[in-house]
């Protein structure tokens, strides 16, 4: 049987299309300046064009306040009546803090809308489509659709699934050691990827270490050093499913921000009681097979607080047991110039695979030098896919 051939664009189309292309990626650059501050809502870019000119352009800055949709078309005004629209996710149908966004341009009179992705919000979910469709308004779907989730990974990620979306983040020595024998690990890594770790903190609503790392680094967990800094710290996260941390130094420091205990019912509750009063608030999830905290409960946790990303810092064991439950969305490696040789703490604890072919694979999406060090960043590749099979 013969293939389906798409027909080729005439000269029109791929004009348009070109154009549509090139307006989604500055609705997409707009919408990455609320990364940092627009959770629990998507990052959104919006541009009104008109007559092949821009007439109006907006994102979304944080919860509670106008949608990127809103923006534009106060920018633009009157001019909005028999405009295009580009927007980076399917406009919202129902009402929360702030009206819908379909209402919005439907009552402006824009004469076609262009969505980078559909929202997969069960509010949203294609009714945005179909309303701005109904009122007469032509749509289109999925004009750089790839870049556009690609940018909103986390959010689509968190409305899909229920859960935080897990991004793994840790520093390793070339011969793969997350600190020497004796335990410390200032500095592996220099000043410029010490800072890019800031950003992706920034960019996270939620920091996760486990109780080794908090008993042994006594960490603030807070985003520092870098030029935009958000004005809301990530909510720290602390696994402990003993009650092993004492309600004590900079992670319960409530002045630097706030911080959630993750712990067992079987803790003593004269420890909660004591992190209560410390000022941290106390979550109880169920018990793992292995005896430690349901991990799965926990990003579960943490998406019912509208947390979209969540950015586990440590250590190995904390590290290793997310990786081990298939939780990890995205790994990020700083590496820096040493080798601390086989006594060093390794990047991920606990029991793996005995035979190369039970190895878990990751695909490498991307690596740049930082001063002397390198960044790589993985995905985990999907059984079957065709790079599980090379």
């Amino acid at each position: 049987m013969a293939s389906e051939t798409q027909s080729p664009l005439s000269p029109t189309q791929s004009t348009l299309a070109a154009a549509d292309a090139a307006r989604m990626r500055r609705a997409l650059l707009l919408g990455e300046r609320g990364r940092c501050t627009a959770a629990p809502n998507p990052w959104v870019g919006c541009v009104l064009v008109r007559d092949g000119q821009v007439i109006g352009e907006g994102y979304h800055r944080r919860a509670g306040e106008p949608h990127a949709e809103a923006w534009a078309l106060a920018a633009a005004g009157e001019l909005a009546r028999g405009a295009n629209a580009y927007v980076t996710l399917e406009p919202c149908a129902h009402v929360g803090r702030t009206p819908p966004c379909v209402d919005g341009l439907i009552q402006a009179g824009v004469s076609r809308v262009v969505v980078g992705v559909l929202d997969p919000d069960p509010r949203v979910a294609g009714r945005g489509v179909q309303r701005l469709r109904a009122a007469g308004i032509a749509t289109n779907v999925g004009v750089c659709a790839a870049e556009a989730a690609a940018s909103l990974t986390p959010y689509l990620h968190q409305r899909r699934t229920g859960r935080a979306y897990c991004l793994v983040k840790a520093a390793i020595s070339l011969d793969g050691r997350t600190a020497a024998a004796d335990g410390s690990s200032q500095w592996i890594t220099g000043p410029s990827a010490r800072a890019d770790a800031h950003v992706l903190r920034s960019r996270s609503q939620a920091i996760i270490v486990g109780a080794g790392t908090a008993l042994a680094d006594t960490p603030s967990l807070t985003v520092r050093d870098i030029p935009n800094t958000p004005d809301r710290q990530p909510l720290r996260v602390l696994l402990d499913a003993r009650g092993r941390v004492p309600a004590r130094g900079p992670l319960f420091d409530s002045s630097l921000a706030p911080t959630l205990v993750v712990t067992l019912a079987g803790v003593e509750r004269g420890i909660r009681a004591a992190w209560q009063a410390a000022g941290a608030e106390v979550a109880v999830v169920p018990t793992a097979p292995d005896g430690g905290l349901d991990l799965t409960a926990v990003l579960t946790l943490l998406g019912d607080r509208g947390v979209l990303q969540a950015l586990v810092e440590g250590g190995a064991t904390t590290a290793g047991a997310f990786v081990r439950a298939g939780l990890v969305s995205r790994l990020v490696l700083y590496v820096g110039p040493q080798t601390l040789g086989e006594a060093g703490r390794p990047l991920f604890a606990g029991p793996g695979p005995m035979r190369m072919a039970d190895a878990g694979l990751w695909r490498l999406l991307g690596a740049r030098q930082l001063g002397n060090d390198a960044r790589l960043e993985y995905e985990p590749c999907v059984a079957g896919s065709e790079e599980a099979l090379v």
